[in-house]
């Protein structure tokens, strides 16, 4: 009966799993396999430089990585793979090497000795802590331990203040970055996307100056070649007649020649000497053909011959490059005379512009314009595959792009097209890449960004890291400078988003759009990530008006009017007394319905920041075009009476105009912004007002 109890399939798989955890403290490594992709790989920490003398508190954090498998993706195990490194070095610091030292206060004093490190940043260490945190935690299950283990509950706050901006790049510097990527994809749609144009395709073998084959004999032979014979006879007999035996041995190569002609390779008009004189019409008035010429036969083997090479390649290859495993195991003579008259097989390919390896630097390009075009993450366009083109249900000619967030519950979402006829620019680039990628995938392998540039010669998927070096080497060979002070700038795919997303921004001013092509679950993330983006152009608009506020809105509506009364100490302190005129950029179209985090619905949004400045119910009113114009004169007045220098005036108004002239003005027809323009200038703002300055400095 209890024999029966055991064997039940439940037991013995529980027992497996047991075994299975046992091994794993053993051998200090496991395999498994990722919850996204699919993928297996092993993770190996008896090649950590303390497995040794870490080991019992070792053997405990790989048992906890192992039991947490399930929940973990390759990447947060390599994530943790790496960090694993911090934590036994801060136990190492503090004389930590047993698991009876571990519990709860252990891992507060590790996640304070994280927070004085001073090796990356505030918000790169608390992301590294929370990616640890699970693994550490676990570790308190385990029979060495077997107590509550629990990290400080939010450690590293994530207050905007404690945040990196992350800075972006400007009009000017995202120009450089486009003309760069355009310039790259020129170069590669020459070298890769351009068709070969055959030379020998369906014709005869280009043997003209190779010596003759005999097949007895399975070789090229120069002295089977009548044109050779009459060379010799011509250059190196000097033409004398009659021939004797003697006379031609004692000529270098005459004995050679002599049997060539009587014995070894007869001719089919002539076997001896005799005939073959006859036949050439040596006698009075004869012209010789090769007399002071070179050997006519040049090449003692047709693979001495470039143009045989290339006929090989296009009749005998179908114009298709391999490897070197291929090419030594089917085309073994082709691959001896590519390095002889090329140097390699990638020098030939290169000269003849067909290429056998593409590296992550030639897909580069292609992965660079899809981040631009789409603005999506660049870890999800590095998660691409090749059926993540999908043919719209409603409309057969469009085409949309399908893609999952990974460690995300927005899965399966698409990017949003608006005009088939302008939005189909990242589906074309996808279709480049899947026929550029085509030759080289194997059978059933579906990840868009595939590389055969590697030792096995093997197309392989590659990973963050060398996307990351890739972008970097074509940003070495064509770099790009700041704005600023003119320096090379460290261009990486991160930094392109945040540009990407404030351009999408002001080209729609629909917020509900960009959070859909971003893929944020939430609007209100979109919000707040706008908000803390410090992109130049964004930086512009938050100067316009620092304290973007739902205030100085005394022309609006009921609603407006109720707000101002309501919230009028708030109104007072935020625009009179700080000296802002009614506010810039601050008008509400429905403040009652509010996308900003902690809102509720119906009710007045109190919004007492910058947050208001992506916001799509934020609304620019002819007040506040005239506000602009009042600014832009008052700062050119100052200038003119030396009140400010030049650099002064360019740094005020600069990047202002710039802003207002590129995305508001336009929207507004020519009569209405002369008229406010007139406006003005005759009763300009009181902050801007020219004469009262003038009164004020007397």
């Amino acid at each position: 009966m209890w024999r029966q109890f055991m064997t039940n399939t439940k037991y013995v798989s529980l027992t497996n799993l047991h075994a299975a955890e046992r091994r794993v403290e053993q051998e200090l490594a496991f395999t498994a396999t990722c919850k996204n992709d699919g993928r297996t790989r092993t993770w190996d920490f008896k090649k950590k430089s303390y497995a040794d003398s870490q080991r019992p508190i070792l053997e405990i954090f790989v048992w906890s990585l192992y039991k947490l498998r399930n929940k973990h993706g390759n990447k947060t195990r390599e994530s943790i793979y790496d960090l694993s490194n911090r934590f036994f070095e801060f136990l190492e610091d503090v004389g930590v090497n047993s698991p009876d030292e571990i519990d709860s206060s252990l891992m507060n004093r590790f996640v304070s000795w994280f927070k004085k490190s001073r090796t990356s940043s505030y918000a790169t260490n608390g992301s590294r802590v929370r990616s640890l945190r699970g693994v550490l935690e676990k570790m308190g299950d385990h029979p060495k331990i077997n107590r509550q283990i629990r990290l400080p509950k939010n450690p590293f706050p994530k207050g905007t203040s404690l945040q990196s901006a992350n800075t972006g790049y400007d009009h000017d510097e995202f120009r450089q970055i486009l003309n760069t990527v355009v310039l790259a994809l020129r170069e590669n749609k020459r070298k890769y996307e351009s068709s070969y144009e055959p030379r020998f395709l369906g014709d005869d073998p280009p043997l003209d100056g190779v010596a003759p084959y005999r097949p007895e004999t399975g070789k090229y032979v120069m002295l089977a070649s009548h044109d050779y014979r009459v060379w010799f006879f011509e250059n190196r007999l000097k033409c004398k007649t009659p021939l004797q035996y003697r006379n031609v041995m004692s000529v270098p190569g005459g004995h050679s020649w002599w049997y060539a002609i009587i014995r070894d390779y007869p001719h089919e008009s002539y076997r001896t000497i005799e005939g073959f004189l006859e036949f050439i019409g040596v006698g009075p008035g004869y012209k010789p053909k090769f007399l002071g010429d070179q050997n006519p036969v040049k090449y003692i083997t047709p693979w001495k011959k470039k143009d045989y090479v290339i006929w090989y390649f296009e009749n005998k290859m179908n114009a298709t490059p391999h490897g070197e495993k291929v090419l030594k195991e089917r085309h073994r003579e082709f691959r001896i005379a590519m390095r002889e008259h090329y140097g390699g097989y990638k020098e030939f390919f290169k000269e003849l512009n067909v290429w056998y390896e593409i590296s992550t630097y030639d897909l580069a390009p292609y992965y660079l314009m899809l981040l631009i075009r789409t603005g999506l993450n660049p870890s999800t366009i590095q998660r691409l595959t090749i059926d993540c083109i999908r043919k719209d249900p409603l409309d057969g000619r469009r085409k949309y792009i399908d893609w999952e967030k990974f460690r995300s519950l927005k899965q399966s979402s698409t990017i949003p097209e608006e005009k088939a006829e302008t939005d189909t620019w990242a589906i074309a680039i996808i279709e480049r890449v899947i026929r550029l990628t085509k030759r080289i995938r194997n059978e059933g392998q579906k990840e868009l960004w595939i590389s055969n540039a590697n030792r096995e010669g093997v197309a392989k998927p590659y990973g963050d890291k060398a996307f990351a070096a890739s972008v970097r080497r074509i940003f070495k060979k064509h770099p790009v400078y700041s704005s600023g002070n003119g320096e090379r700038l460290n261009v990486t795919a991160a930094h392109i988003r945040p540009t990407i997303a404030w351009s999408e921004y002001l080209r729609t001013e629909d917020l509900q759009y960009l959070s859909q092509l971003l893929g944020h679950s939430n609007v209100t993330i979109t919000a707040e990530y706008l908000r803390r983006v410090d992109d130049p152009v964004f930086r512009t608009r938050r100067a316009i008006h620092s304290e973007a506020m739902l205030i100085g809105m005394t022309q609006g509506s009921k609603e407006a009017k109720e707000f101002i009364k309501e919230k009028l100490d708030t109104v007072k302190s935020k625009d009179h007394i700080n000296g802002i005129y009614d506010g810039l950029l601050n008008h509400c179209k429905d403040p009652k319905t509010s996308p900003v985090t902690g809102e509720k619905p119906g009710q007045f949004c109190s919004a007492d920041s910058d947050v208001c400045l992506p916001c799509q119910n934020l609304v620019i009113t002819p007040e506040d075009i005239k506000k602009h114009f009042c600014f832009l004169k008052f700062h050119e007045h100052l200038f003119s009476v030396g009140d400010i220098s030049e650099q002064d005036l360019r740094k005020a108004t600069e990047y202002k105009s710039s802003f207002w002239s590129s995305y508001i003005l336009p929207k507004y027809p020519d009569i209405m912004l002369q008229d406010i323009e007139e406006s003005a200038k005759r009763d300009p703002c009181p902050e801007w007002d020219i004469v009262k300055y003038e009164e004020s400095k007397k």
